[in-house]
């Protein structure tokens, strides 16, 4: 199914630049946790140029090789560097301008952890795009899910509009 999720298609009703265009500038360093096969990883590596990094995280080495294979077609392969995330207690290192965790968050068990590494590892000025499906995500646990992102430490604002989907921006100022 995540063939699905990387047809032309999407690109008319979710289309990366119009989600991440205002989000993502050339230099910053970006983390795209559950990229599947680089919907938005390959979009975000142009919006970064040279100048910028990439790190794409998955649970599925499968998705992390399609993506690279991809990356490398689009000359963007030195731009990217893919990470597999093997264990609820996954680690990236660095720090991170933007983080997007798009359509991901759902099937995340140990919340209040995941959201803590993002915490950690996001930049003071830093912000991440949370975005959740609402064909499986009710309203109520989406506000769950912001409501632990607040307990962590992050501000909690409203995020870009985004096809069949509810989004927020976190950032880790002060509550």
């Amino acid at each position: 199914m995540v063939y699905s999720f990387d047809n032309p298609l999407r690109k008319l009703v979710q289309p990366p630049d119009r989600v991440l265009g205002d989000l993502v500038a050339p230099g910053d360093d970006c983390l795209d946790i559950g990229c599947g096969m680089g919907y938005f990883t390959i979009p975000l590596a142009r919006l970064v140029g040279p100048s910028g990094s990439v790190t794409a995280v998955d649970v599925q080495q499968k998705m992390l090789d399609g993506l690279m294979r991809r990356a490398r077609r689009h000359g963007l392969g030195g731009a990217i560097a893919a990470r597999l995330a093997s264990d609820p207690g996954w680690d990236v290192p660095g720090r991170y301008d933007f983080v997007l965790a798009f359509w991901m968050v759902h099937e995340v068990p140990e919340r209040d952890e995941f959201l803590g590494t993002l915490r950690r590892v996001l930049r003071d000025s830093g912000r991440v795009l949370l975005v959740e499906p609402r064909l499986h995500v009710s309203r109520a646990d989406f506000e769950h899910t912001l409501g632990r992102a607040r307990s962590v430490g992050f501000r909690v604002t409203q995020g870009p509009k985004v096809f069949a989907s509810m989004s927020a921006i976190l950032t880790g100022g002060s509550a």
